[in-house]
């Protein structure tokens, strides 16, 4: 099963690098010129799998920092089969010991990298960042993350109220209080 698309052609760029220093103390120093080479990349068929591409989660990782790492590796852990996550700002913070702000921090870095989409309570990840599955099932994610609107605006916990809220009365009877309103 072969594409009828050539392969891509691109230019790198090659660096040397210092390795003692790399492996010692972590500090990348380029050690010569750059080698600019075309490279070619072909898709080749996969089968099952699950995939996350590197050079995407690299460069998040360095714009997340410690905690906003804790959130991605919590969006990566649960998310379901189809790449999303059924929890508020709210209860990702709780779960994973870091502030809402954080989490809002973090999520708007995904969305401006279009890395995440999110449609009430339902957050999605891009099949560009991380999908498990085959080919079909990629393509499949991908329209379906291509239909969430991009602006997609998260449904708050103090959004969602019960029908009913449940209380002692003024002589200390237990039962319904008020018929709460459901905000749209």
């Amino acid at each position: 099963m072969s594409s009828n698309r050539p392969p891509a052609l691109k230019t790198k760029a090659y660096v040397e690098v210092d390795i003692d220093l790399l492996r010692s103390t972590g500090e990348i120093r380029i050690t010569g010129e750059p080698i600019i080479a075309p490279t070619i990349t072909e898709k080749v068929p996969r089968g099952k799998f699950e995939i996350v591409y590197m050079a995407e989660l690299l460069d998040l990782m360095q714009k997340l920092g410690n905690k906003k790492i804790k959130v991605l590796q919590y969006l990566l852990e649960k998310k379901d089969g189809y790449n999303q996550i059924n929890a508020t700002n709210v209860r990702i913070a709780k779960e994973t010991n870091v502030s809402r702000q954080t989490v809002v921090d973090t999520l708007k870095i995904l969305k401006d990298a279009n890395l995440a989409r999110r449609d009430g309570t339902v957050l999605m990840l891009s099949p560009n960042l991380a999908v498990k599955g085959n080919v079909s099932r990629e393509a499949y994610l991908m329209r379906r993350y291509e239909e969430l609107p991009a602006d997609g605006k998260e449904i708050l916990d103090a959004d969602i109220n019960p029908q009913f809220m449940f209380g002692e009365d003024a002589e200390g009877n237990l039962g319904v209080i008020q018929e709460a309103e459901v905000k749209q």
